[in-house]
């Protein structure tokens, strides 16, 4: 009797073990929802009012009250690490390729602000003398809302492990906001621009199924905005990198 029932318990936890083993493989709809930590690449400027570089005479970046007497040859913005939001409801073709429309949010504080040239600011404090390369502090802050679609592929190595890679395109709004400027010079910047440029997404990971239909997932994701344009100011080519923890429901 004891090994009888010791043999039937044994054969309840094999069949319950084997249940939470098995993945939902077929097609079905499913869910992404992520938060991780972002890193922007310095946002460069290309152009001003469909002009190359070095412009003369011009307005530094940030501020229409601002004037610059002298030669431009470069102007950056840098930022602050920051954080990202992924909504993602997807469509699972089968165990191996996935579709999905990402939303959500992405945000950056502004960090500082790089100009080099040679003249005279006028309308500023501090020294207003630039010769060369000067980096100042900067408040503000970017949100990008992408939104896109990917397509993922992955493959199942056993035990519920799941590498995967993935790519996509579509488009970025982008938010961007300066209120002041500090350093060497000191002056009140008045940008507040925003547009809606073509992106594209990349991205690797790697999951783990902990449930029937539910996985855990570390991930990189690159998001590239072509050329965006904030009211006359065309940037090169902007990217955003992120480290993310992702939970994936599959119905």
């Amino acid at each position: 009797m004891v090994f009888f029932c010791g043999s039937n318990l044994f054969a309840q936890r094999l069949s319950l073990t084997d249940v939470q083993a098995q993945p939902v493989t077929g097609p079905g709809p499913g869910l992404r929802v992520a938060l991780g930590g972002t890193v922007n690449s310095d946002m460069s400027v290309a152009q001003r009012d469909t002009r190359d570089y070095p412009q003369t005479d011009i307005n530094p970046l940030f501020s229409n009250q601002v004037e610059f007497n002298g030669t431009v040859s470069y102007e950056s913005i840098g930022f602050n690490p920051g954080f990202r939001f992924d909504f993602a409801p997807s469509y699972r073709l089968n165990e191996w390729i996935n579709f999905e429309f990402e939303t959500g949010c992405i945000y950056n504080t502004v960090e500082s602000y790089t100009i080099t040239g040679n003249g005279t600011f006028t309308g500023v404090s501090g020294n207003p003398n630039l010769n060369g390369t000067m980096k100042l502090d900067a408040e503000g802050y970017l949100i990008q809302v992408p939104l896109v679609v990917n397509v993922e592929f992955s493959y199942p190595i056993g035990d519920g492990w799941r590498p995967f890679v993935g790519a996509g395109g579509g488009g970025m709004f982008q938010k961007l906001t300066v209120s002041t400027i500090s350093g060497t010079i000191n002056y009140q910047g008045d940008f507040n621009q925003s547009n809606f440029m073509g992106a594209w997404e990349a991205f690797l990971g790697c999951g783990y199924q902990v449930a029937p239909g539910f996985d855990v997932s570390i991930a990189y994701r690159i998001d590239g905005v072509l050329s965006p344009d904030f009211g006359g100011y065309t940037m090169q080519n902007f990217y955003t990198q992120a480290a993310e923890f992702e939970m994936n429901w599959r119905f």
